[in-house]
């Protein structure tokens, strides 16, 4: 039983729902900035940003489930190996950057010594592409199974 009648058409719940859309990734990115400048950038305690950390994994898994609900990847390309690739690519390369930062900042050593720490840059560089590429494979297949069966319910229930 529905206790709110809904008094907008579907053209008026589609720019709700841009709106919502748009500020959704607004907080997701920042909400992210957030907790990186606080745990690399300040050494503040997880107790800190803690909370943000709990708020931006329930985004992730929530978005990551309602994607393989409905069989979708991303707006910009299709589950393969090459997305695979790239992804890593970018995320690890960012985040091995944010890092190396961080270190050199916060570690007296390490800014006297940069031969250590682009050794220690590229090790994390290389062990968050692998486990990125897993995880962005794993995530592709699932949904790539997803797409084919609800692709196979659609034919199924058409009429011939």
């Amino acid at each position: 039983m529905k206790k709110f009648k809904k008094v907008i058409d579907e053209r008026q719940e589609m720019e709700l729902y841009k709106v919502e859309h748009i500020w959704f990734w607004i907080v997701f990115w920042l909400l992210l900035g957030s907790i990186i400048i606080q745990a690399f950038f300040l050494n503040a305690p997880f107790s800190q940003w803690g909370f943000e950390w709990f708020i931006f994994m329930i985004c992730c898994i929530g978005s990551f489930i309602g994607y393989y609900r409905k069989g979708q990847w991303d707006y910009y390309s299709k589950p393969s190996v090459k997305s695979y690739l790239l992804y890593s690519l970018i995320g690890s390369g960012i985040f091995a950057i944010i890092v190396a930062i961080s270190l050199a900042l916060n570690n007296d050593y390490l800014k006297n010594d940069l031969l250590v720490l682009v050794f220690m840059t590229l090790f994390i560089f290389v062990m968050l592409f692998i486990i990125m590429f897993v995880v962005f494979f794993i995530s592709g297949s699932m949904i790539k199974k997803r797409q084919q069966k609800l692709a196979d319910e659609f034919t199924d229930n058409d009429p011939q």
